[in-house]
């Protein structure tokens, strides 16, 4: 795990090494092994890859800094090319305002990133975008509220780099791909209170909302002697359409028949509902909730049950429990089976297309056939099984109806030794419109024991071992990992 440093008074540039290789009894790289890891662990059993990176933070003065960094992968890929950058990107700093240009693992929700199954936008399970983002990275107290009111948000526009990885999974299949996909994302938090300073309690809402549009398409036909060939649509981006995508408005012109019937481009988000208590000066336990939408009836709570819900216990002590989560997440109401307002006529639509919003089949879309994923990878949950998972090379989430239920934990088994130790279990039953035959169940855990050496500052080892059973998870496998790492200052 590769960890960024926070701004300093002096000029403070860094290096990351790590070594990382698994083998495994089963097809797959156990599950919990592939996720949490930003996309660089492949799926495909038996692997290895090579990372290094140097990073660079100044603070020009009280008000300005900057920082950049680059961070390259070396491996073994089954669908992709074996060295790529994972990290290159700059950021400049002006008070409380922040404008990042490139790709950054970045980290922004609001529930833990090693111990929960994982925010359902934006988590840590693939690699991360290419994008330009400005915005207020730390909450900013609002003036006049007595320090109890506090706001921070961002909003970027970004592109997905993933169409090789696609043509090279999809096409062998003869399955519909794409290229050349553009991401918007906008996320606003409001926090009522402030634990780390003065108070034993606060509460935090937010809402994160990230769009998929642009790009092109290359789907199957039968030409006039049933012969099959891709075709390829140009999807428009300038910047009419991007406006439209911004407040998830109808296209209009020139606009597909899809994007002028409904909302221009793909759409998700979430909100986040978490309220934190300080236990003690050291302890403070959490409880969350997080609502998925896809359109305007799930916005509305139509979907109601469809949640991760969550409970966390974070401690800054080195003790046997230092943080534990217990999860379940719950998506198979959906607001119902049937998008309605498909199979009415034109008035009723009109009037009835708010509440007709059924099936809404999360993370997937009639125009973006990837969903919600990057390089076969989920963006959210990664209990709706990734696509690099599908045998048959479709870029569709097969499964998105579940319940699974989760808990994390890690501590200190003495103080340069740690371990994490992560259990999953689910169900799940397909989608509405395609269901299993037989309902998918599975289990699967992770230990990771961590040994920080006291002697090298900065080396450290991490062991895995990770157990799958079931196809909930993607079948059965046994497996074992190892990461060397060292970190260090350069100057």
């Amino acid at each position: 795990m590769f960890f960024i440093q926070t701004i300093t008074a002096q000029p403070h540039t860094t290096y990351n090494a790590e070594t990382f290789g698994s083998v495994a009894t089963g097809e797959h790289t156990p599950f919990w092994m592939v996720n949490h890891k930003w996309g660089t662990v492949d799926l495909a059993a038996n692997n290895f890859y090579l990372r290094g990176g140097v990073f660079h933070e100044q603070k020009l003065n009280k008000d300005w800094s900057f920082d950049a960094g680059i961070d390259v992968v070396a491996g073994n890929r089954t669908y992709d090319r074996d060295a790529w950058i994972q990290q290159l990107y700059g950021r400049v700093n002006l008070k409380v305002f922040r404008i990042d240009v490139g790709t950054r693992e970045d980290y922004r929700s609001l529930v833990d990133p090693q111990l929960s199954s994982g925010s359902l936008n934006r988590s840590n399970h693939a690699r991360p975008l290419p994008q330009i983002q400005a915005g207020m990275p730390e909450f900013w107290l609002v003036p006049f509220t007595r320090g109890l009111f506090f706001l921070k948000g961002e909003l970027s526009v970004g592109k997905y780099i993933d169409g090789q990885w696609q043509e090279n999974f999809a096409k062998p299949h003869l399955q519909s791909y794409e290229k050349n996909v553009l991401s918007h994302h906008k996320a606003i938090y409001f926090r009522f209170g402030d634990i780390q300073h003065r108070h034993k309690q606060q509460f935090t809402i937010s809402m994160f909302h990230e769009s998929q549009w642009g790009g092109y398409f290359y789907e199957i036909r039968l030409d006039e002697n049933y012969k099959r060939y891709y075709k390829e649509t140009n999807k428009r981006h300038n910047f009419r359409d991007f406006a439209y995508v911004l407040v998830a408005k109808g296209g209009e012109g020139t606009a597909n028949e899809m994007d002028a019937s409904f909302i221009s481009g793909s759409h998700l988000g979430h909100y986040t509902f978490k309220y934190d208590y300080k236990w003690s000066e050291n302890t403070i336990v959490s409880a969350y909730l997080q609502h998925i939408f896809e359109d305007g009836t799930s916005m509305g709570f139509f979907n109601y049950p469809d949640n991760l819900y969550g409970l966390a216990f974070r401690s800054s002590k080195k003790q046997i429990v230092s943080g534990a989560v217990l999860e379940c997440l719950y998506s198979k109401q959906q607001s119902g089976p049937i998008h309605l307002t498909l199979v009415m006529d034109d008035v009723h639509r009109a009037e009835l297309q708010f509440y007709g919003g059924g099936n809404d089949n999360y993370y997937n879309n009639a125009e973006y056939k990837q969903g919600y994923s990057h390089f076969g990878r989920t963006l959210g949950t990664p209990f709706f099984l990734s696509p690099e998972y599908n045998a048959d090379g479709s870029l569709t989430f097969h499964n998105n109806r579940v319940i699974a239920f989760h808990v994390g934990l890690e501590g200190y088994l003495h103080n340069s030794l740690q371990y994490r130790l992560l259990l999953s279990q689910g169900q799940g039953w397909g989608r509405f419109f395609r269901p299993f035959i037989n309902v998918q169940k599975g289990f699967a855990s992770q230990l990771e024991i961590i040994y920080n050496c006291p002697k090298f500052n900065g080396l450290s080892a991490k062991l895995a071992l990770g157990y799958d059973n079931g196809a909930f998870f993607g079948g059965d496998t046994f497996g074992c990992g190892l990461t060397l790492s060292k970190t260090g200052l350069i100057r």
